[in-house]
């Protein structure tokens, strides 16, 4: 005879479903009818793929639950291991698109072809885990975030010269194009590309990006790497990573972008905050990047919706800056990690 559940296990599947249905409902806005496509793979949280399945049958949607053996790359270099035809046959014609692969399909013919519809909100959400999800989503305020998020795009939209510097060896300087839409993830209003929300992101003038960045939170891809021991030094020239120094972490980064034997993808994609309140540094890039008051750097392949060089690489990777000070047009934004811009104080709070 099977064991009852405990109170304790009933409160956590509770919890779980909340969180996940707060995803489905308050965040993607899922309306009865709608098909949801959920892609995951051998490194995903089953539990989280569950109960987000579970949500979005709750609202009356058609969710389909699609599951692959993780790749050993991701984007488009994951191309070659994957059943392309029949994950594009999947999910191109979906209303909703939660990727939860461990391996992202963001950037992939699978996401290109998703996007060309026009008709999928899509959400990138690679590595989330139950936890993860838990204090990124189910146990923050997703208004008062996204309201935070709106303060920072404006600023940062007003913003033409940049500067920022971290006590780990940053020190790089840049210029913004006003034309170029300043991105807040999570907020999510019709078909395209979304994020999880906690992130405010750009892209630069590529040719203007020109300093050092060090790397000293976690880097991912590639797999090898995640939370850092030592510090990743980047020499940048013209938007384009010119060296790569320190340890041993550096030495396995610069031959993983050696690899590819692609230029593009040493060159820099985006810039980005992080203001999620529940995020913590844990080697996964999909929560560390929105640690309140971290930096954030992409290399490689860069996305459309940043209306930018449209830069089109083999792959893309993530590395993030602890305890920047930033400064735009000679006004301080960040100074040691934390936001002391006039504007966003009272937000932050």
């Amino acid at each position: 005879m099977p064991k009852r559940a405990t109170k304790k296990g009933r409160r956590s599947v509770t919890k779980d479903f909340r969180t996940a249905s707060k995803l489905v409902k308050d965040v993607l806005k899922t309306q009865p009818a709608e098909t949801v496509a959920i892609t995951w793979d051998t490194e995903s949280d089953p539990e989280f793929v569950n109960s987000v399945e579970e949500a979005a049958t709750k609202v009356g949607a058609r969710p389909i639950s699609i599951k692959v053996n993780a790749p050993p790359h991701v984007g488009r270099a994951a191309e070659p291991f994957l059943p392309l035809d029949s994950l594009v046959a999947g999910v191109q014609e979906s209303d909703v698109w939660i990727e939860l692969n461990g391996k992202w399909l963001l950037y992939s013919k699978v996401w290109e072809e998703a996007m060309k519809r026009k008709r999928t909100r899509y959400m990138c959400l690679v590595g989330m885990t139950t936890d993860m999800a838990r204090r990124c989503i189910g146990d923050v305020d997703i208004d008062d975030i996204l309201h935070f998020q709106r303060k920072l795009q404006e600023i940062t939209k007003a913003s033409r010269s940049m500067h920022y510097t971290t006590p780990g060896g940053t020190d790089i300087r840049f210029e913004n194009d006003p034309t170029r839409p300043v991105l807040v993830e999570g907020d999510v209003f019709g078909p395209g590309e979304y994020m999880l929300l906690g992130q405010v992101d750009w892209a630069p003038l590529e040719g203007s990006i020109e300093g050092t960045i060090v790397f000293d939170g976690s880097v991912n891809p590639p797999d090898e790497l995640g939370l850092l021991k030592g510090p990743i030094k980047m020499q940048v020239k013209e938007g384009r990573v010119v060296r790569v120094l320190g340890g041993r972490e550096a030495t396995i980064y610069d031959k993983w972008l050696q690899s590819f034997k692609d230029e593009n993808m040493l060159r820099l994609a985006h810039l980005s905050y992080g203001c999620n309140p529940g995020a913590r540094l844990t080697g996964n890039v999909l929560e560390d990047e929105r640690i309140w008051g971290v930096l954030e750097w992409g290399l490689g392949n860069q996305s459309g919706t940043f209306g930018a060089a449209n830069i089109v690489a083999s792959s893309h990777s993530d590395g993030i800056t602890l305890k920047p000070t930033l400064e735009a047009d000679d006004q301080l934004i960040i100074k040691n990690g934390k936001y002391i811009h006039p504007k966003l104080v009272d937000a932050a709070h």
